[in-house]
């Protein structure tokens, strides 16, 4: 693996309605098709996903620090960081993920994670980030807080059902499956383009304004009609429907999340 500015892939070894048990491709990798479609590289959680389904995942930071012992190990060119953390991380939980300088020196630079240690390695308290690319800072000192977050298409589910355009959740969609997923398999999710979802129907009848999709009322599906939505939220998707949709109905849509 090089570094996180190579150029996305050419060839892909698993197609766009294949899922597969292995990793294939990194997580995060985007597919674009001739036809404008979109596509990226997700791992279900442990539960199975059907066809046609919004899919998010609510990501927490866990926010971190520099022990004075690790400030002068921490230095510029080096492509790994050591930090003082409350959780207690797996090996290679923030694989692919991101690290991000919240505060103090070094404040506002982003760097991709390769992999990191588990808890308490080198010592108590204590993680190892390896990452993509080298540390740009002369050396980050004690006063550096850091945020770490997983990689957000690690481990995606059913995205929540939210009031009809009232609500806001930590968990906006990131795409929507084509064909059913298998529990932790590794799947393509369209984000851009022609596709088809699960729809909730609008009862009002067919107004122009109810070819607009937003978070449904039902996890994973996504709502016909017109909303509270200001005009400068988020849409994500519209349908090409010319007949009033019945509740619980796939259709063919264009997706517009990303």
């Amino acid at each position: 693996m090089g570094n996180a500015e190579e150029a996305k892939p050419t060839l892909y070894n698993q197609g766009v309605y294949e899922e597969s048990a292995t990793q294939k491709h990194r997580l995060g990798t985007v597919r674009e098709l001739d036809d404008g479609r979109r596509f990226v590289y997700c791992k279900a959680t442990a539960a199975a996903i059907a066809a046609g389904i919004v899919v998010s995942k609510a990501v927490a930071a866990q926010d971190c620090t520099i022990a004075a012992a690790d400030a002068l190990i921490n230095l510029a060119g080096v492509r790994k960081i050591t930090l003082t953390l409350s959780g207690t991380p797996t090996a290679n939980l923030y694989q692919d993920g991101y690290m991000v300088i919240t505060a103090g020196t070094g404040i506002g630079q982003i760097y991709r994670i390769k992999g990191n240690s588990a808890d308490d390695v080198p010592a108590s308290g204590r993680c190892t980030l390896y990452l993509y690319d080298k540390l740009a800072t002369a050396h980050l000192a004690s006063d550096t807080t850091i945020s770490i977050f997983e990689n957000p298409y690690n481990g995606v589910l059913l995205n929540p059902a939210v009031a009809d355009g009232d609500a806001v959740t930590a968990e906006p969609p990131l795409g929507v499956t084509q064909r059913a997923v298998t529990a932790s398999y590794y799947f393509w999710a369209q984000t851009w383009g022609i596709g088809s979802c699960m729809l909730i129907a609008s009862t009002a009848g067919n107004e122009a304004d109810e070819k607009r999709l937003i978070q449904g009322t039902t996890a994973g599906h996504l709502f016909v009609g017109p909303t509270t939505l200001e005009e400068d939220q988020v849409v994500y998707g519209r349908v090409f429907e010319s007949a009033d949709m019945t509740t619980a109905e796939a259709s063919l849509i264009e997706i517009l999340i990303r």
